[in-house]
């Protein structure tokens, strides 16, 4: 029984065991296969295989139509390798290869400058102008602080005027109102003062004690201020003095009224009231000449605080834009003295390597306007002649090789692009084995399809350059080298992938796995061609084991 618990146990503890590891063990890290990144040469090829077969003739073609500028052979003719047997107008296919090889020489100078950076002379120049600008802005902050100094010495004695002009009015309004009471307290015409206006007198009282009231609340007021007030109560209390010289002339007035309904009487002669109304008049004159002179000194000062606020604020813009004009200036320094940053060169190379590519491809249409001898051969029939227009459904010449041997295989569709006249072969028959290597040209692209099981070949021919032992219906295997580029930065195919329409590749950087965009080049045999986005010596990934 003990054996069995015993048992019972240890069986249990293997099971929590082997649960606890698979559900906790820690995932294993990817292992990556890499490929160190060098510089080689870069092939691209087109394989087929077909029979040799005895070559009766060779037909000629251009592989773009248009008139014929030069037909440089004649029946008869004894040609080599190479040579130009016709040209049709290359006129405008020479002027595309002009352009394209200036935009090369443009891109290498933009990329030569951006290495050079900016001159000495150039630098100077931006100094210069930082200089300038820095003069410029202490000039504009110089108009602030003038500005400023002026506004407050020019406000201060407006605003002081304005004060004093205020409490000379109150002292000329205390003036009226005294004459005011003076008149209708007069003796002498306290027996027919107003007597033709019952309500004269009542109202020029009332009136009187009004004016009174908001002189001496003026006064107090005035009393109060002086020029380190604040605009906003100092402007309060010019506002109150001149309600106060209203309610003067309105007294004034209303005394009027009441001297114009007084009588003369034996104690009031019509001299005495004469001199009463004279005395009114004068004090109405002078309350009226008080007005308006508190509103021209409360005008002057008010309308140049408007004044010199919108000129600092005019000012202030003119600093806030030379500040700006002078940091925009700086960066311009900065980056004129900054070295050129690697993706700025990255980004420029990849523009030259984009312009030689037109070259090479404005070359090649150009070369598709020539004829050339694929082969050491004579000429034998001759369908065109200068100035008649070709079509590329029949040949323009045709040939008979010294070579008497060819081969002629079908090439899908998806690698024709590729193929090109007077192309170098390697052909190797299983007759002889992958040892033995011949050396052949391509002499005849068929411009005309050829289905074969619903699927499109053209069919093309190549031309032993020395047949040897080899004969007719032996299988011969042609490589036909489309391209070559030699000292090229490729990856592995597998190594590039494709995110969005970017192409980029995973290198090892620092132990861990970096995304780097790059631009791709030639598809050869042994890889892709990278234009830009590493280089030689990156570890790129090719692989990756999940554990």
């Amino acid at each position: 029984m003990f054996k069995k618990i015993f048992f019972a146990i240890i069986i249990i503890g293997v099971i929590g065991a082997v649960v606890w590891s698979v559900k906790f063990r820690e995932p294993a890290a990817p292992e990556y296969v890499t490929e160190i990144v060098e510089f080689g040469t870069l092939t691209q090829s087109v394989e087929a295989t077909g029979k040799v077969e005895s070559m009766d003739r060779i037909e000629l073609n251009f592989r773009t139509s248009g008139r014929i500028n030069e037909m440089k052979v004649a029946v008869g003719d004894v040609v080599r390798l190479g040579d130009v047997l016709s040209r049709l107008d290359n006129r405008a296919l020479l002027s595309r290869v002009s352009d394209a090889q200036a935009q090369v020489d443009k891109e290498k100078a933009d990329y030569n400058k951006l290495i050079a950076g900016a001159s000495q002379q150039d630098i100077q120049v931006t100094q210069d102008t930082v200089s300038q600008k820095q003069q410029d802005l202490t000039a504009a902050k110089n108009t602030v602080i003038n500005l400023n100094l002026k506004k407050n010495t020019e406000l201060s004695n407006l605003k002081e005027t304005a004060i004093t002009t205020l409490k000379n009015e109150i002292v000329v309004a205390d003036a009226a109102l005294e004459e005011v009471d003076n008149t209708l307290d007069d003796p002498d015409a306290s027996y027919t003062l107003g007597i033709q206006d019952s309500n004269a007198v009542n109202n020029a009282e009332n009136s009187m004690d009004l004016a009174r009231i908001s002189v001496d609340d003026t006064s107090g007021e005035s009393s109060q201020i002086s020029t380190i007030t604040l605009n906003t109560d100092v402007l309060n209390v010019i506002d109150s003095t001149m309600n106060s010289l209203g309610l003067v002339k309105e007294s004034l007035d209303d005394t009027m009224t009441v001297l114009l309904s007084t009588i003369t009487s034996s104690y009031l002669s019509e001299s005495e009231l004469d001199t009463l109304k004279t005395n009114i008049q004068a004090q109405q004159t002078k309350i009226s000449t008080s007005q308006v002179s508190l509103v021209t000194a409360k005008t002057n000062w008010t309308n140049r605080i408007v004044y010199f606020d919108d000129q600092i604020a005019t000012a202030q813009d003119a600093v806030n834009q030379t500040d700006s004009a002078l940091k925009v200036t700086q960066s311009q320094l900065e980056l004129k003295q900054s070295p050129p940053r690697k993706f700025e060169i990255d980004a420029q190379k990849a523009r030259v390597a984009q312009a030689e590519s037109s070259v090479s491809l404005a070359l090649a249409n150009l070369e598709d306007a020539t004829i050339r001898a694929p082969m050491n051969g004579t000429i034998t029939k001759k369908h065109y002649e200068a100035g008649e227009q070709t079509s590329i459904t029949s040949p323009v010449l045709e040939m008979i090789g010294n070579a008497t041997l060819a081969i002629e295989v079908d090439i899908p569709e998806s690698d024709i692009s590729k193929i090109t006249t007077s192309q170098i072969v390697k052909i190797t028959l299983d007759a002889f084995g992958d040892e033995k290597v011949y050396n052949g040209s391509v002499t005849f692209v068929d411009p005309a399809e050829t289905l074969i099981s619903d699927v499109v070949y053209y069919k093309v021919k190549v031309a032993f350059s020395d047949s040897g032992l080899v004969k007719p219906g032996m299988t011969a295997n042609v490589t036909i080298v489309a391209d070559e580029k030699e000292n090229v930065l490729f990856v592995p195919f597998r190594a590039v992938k494709t995110d969005n329409g970017d192409k980029y590749v995973e290198i090892i950087e620092t132990g861990f796995a970096k995304e780097r965009v790059v631009t791709v080049g030639l598809r050869g045999d042994e890889g892709i061609e990278i234009i830009s986005g590493i280089e030689a010596g990156d570890e790129v990934i090719t692989f990756v084991k999940e554990k």
